[in-house]
């Protein structure tokens, strides 16, 4: 299972990357908006910080200049990922990408439908939005393991990053449906770590101990 954040604030990945499970690092245009530069002063920074795939949203509507923008993408960093919406365009300037084997896959995806043609077009991923399929409605956890079940069943390549995670309850039963990957905001990757349980042993740990000193001093005093 791979793990990307899902923002462009370079303070938050450099903090995050400390953790060492980050695997990437996913973007769109209204992340990269916020940061207030230029898309590819974004992905170049990012690239900078972290050890995998930088994930860069196309912004054209148009299969012609979506191809366009997501070749130039290439040229930013070593490991650039096109993301291409889901639409008729989208799915044309997928499969034209794919067969030249540029990195590139389906983003804002929200039927089982679409998940499929995204893995018959050999897509490099194909990311689902969980908290927005909630939003209308529907099951996006249950649609993501289905999407899951159809891979998994096909033996498609295509990796189900899942997208749009609003909390650590809804990424739990992502984890537990097996999906292949997660992308999630610092907020949400914060919130795994903290467990009252655990702040709890460690104060009694620390009391036990009590003023002995660091367990480094050979003599095991503070003195």
């Amino acid at each position: 299972m791979r793990l990307y954040l899902d923002t462009a604030d370079l303070g938050q990945i450099r903090e995050l990357s400390r953790l060492g499970v980050l695997d990437g690092v996913t973007t769109n245009p209204a992340i990269v908006a916020d940061a207030e530069k230029s898309y590819r002063n974004a992905v170049e920074d990012v690239a900078e910080i972290v050890d995998g795939p930088v994930f860069a949203q196309v912004i054209a509507a148009a299969a012609d200049e979506m191809v366009r923008e997501a070749r130039r993408y290439q040229e930013w960093a070593a490991d650039v990922v096109a993301k291409i919406p889901a639409t008729r365009e989208g799915f044309e300037a997928l499969s034209r990408l794919r067969t030249e084997g540029i990195p590139a896959g389906a983003t804002v995806v929200f039927s089982i439908e679409q998940a499929v043609l995204a893995a018959k077009n050999d897509a490099t991923f194909v990311a689902p939005y969980v908290g927005r399929l909630d939003d209308a409605g529907e099951d996006g956890v249950g649609t993501v393991r289905r999407m899951q079940e159809i891979y998994d069943t096909y033996g498609f390549e295509t990796e189900l990053l899942a997208a749009s995670i609003r909390n650590t309850t809804q990424a739990v039963a992502l984890y537990e449906a097996g999906v292949d990957a997660v992308t999630m905001s610092p907020d949400v990757l914060e919130a795994h770590v903290p467990h009252p349980k655990t702040d709890e042993g460690v104060a009694g740990f620390e009391a036990a101990w009590g003023d002995r000193g660091s367990p480094l001093d050979e003599r095991g005093d503070s003195s």
